[in-house]
């Protein structure tokens, strides 16, 4: 669904991009990518010492949850941030977790009032 400029992200989706910027190796791995604003997938790989297949299964997860953006050029593959996911995630995220803050606290409510009387 899209409010104005803001694609508004379901419950589902949320979750993906949160767990896959969940991982401390992950965040750091976007980390490098914003510092330079696009990276191939060597240049990522050249900067953690873990194993080009586990550089592979990270980005696959970022990629899927659509934190990535990837252009092809050649044979090489050029990974850049979704910026417009990121600005619709830091702009949604507050009011989805007030929101369910607010739904938690009614259910909260509704069970004491429900709650049989002590003597």
């Amino acid at each position: 669904m899209v409010v104005g400029d803001i694609h508004e992200l379901d419950d589902p989706a949320l979750v993906q991009v949160l767990r896959a910027l969940g991982d401390a190796t992950r965040f750091r791995i976007i980390q490098e990518i914003a510092a330079d604003g696009e990276l191939c997938c060597g240049q990522v790989a050249e900067r953690f010492d873990v194993t080009q297949p586990t550089i592979s299964h990270h980005l696959k997860v970022l990629c899927t949850a659509g934190v990535l953006s990837v252009r092809s050029q050649g044979k090489h593959r050029y990974i850049s941030l979704n910026q417009s996911l990121l600005s619709d995630l830091a702009h949604q995220l507050p009011g989805r977790l007030m929101r369910a803050h607010r739904s938690g606290v009614a259910r909260s409510r509704e069970r004491l009032r429900l709650a049989p009387r002590r003597s």
